[in-house]
Parts: structure tokens; sequence; C-alpha cells
């Protein structure tokens, strides 16, 4: 039997699990504060350089390095 966990409102949470077979497991879940942007599996920072932004890609999925294109600005104070 798999018992699936969602953690969504506290970054540091432990998690105790009673199987029916009266077994005890318990795991600690605490959020990293070393993650790198190159890290998340939904961002592709190769070849990026300075200057450049994150566009997000829909036919790769991913948010990727890209230079920044200015079309048209209308109003606003600058």
């Amino acid at each position: 039997m798999a018992t699936t966990v969602v953690i969504t409102s506290n970054p540091a949470t432990t998690v105790s699990l009673k199987p029916a077979n009266k077994t005890f497991a318990s795991v600690s879940v605490a959020p990293s504060s070393n993650i790198s942007l190159g890290n998340l599996t939904d961002v592709n920072i190769s070849g990026a350089d300075e200057g450049e932004t994150l566009v997000y890609s829909a036919a790769n999925a991913k948010f990727e390095a890209s230079s920044p294109t200015v079309t048209l600005i209308t109003g606003g104070k600058f």
C-alpha cells in the first residue's frame, strides 16, 4: 500500500505514517536554502549571458535565457 502526502502550507513539516501492520515510519521535510536557478527542472540556463532575461518556451516547456526585445511601449514614465 502506498501513501501520498502533499504539504502545501508549512515549509518545515514532520510527517508520520502508521501503516496497517502497526510499524511506524517518520520523515522530516525541510526547505533547502541553497537551491540555484539551474537546479530547477523547468529552467534552462545553459548559454545564459549577462543582460539576458528568462522567457518561457512552450516548445521546450522551460524558461530559457533570451535577449530582451522591446517592440512597443505605450505610456508611462521612464
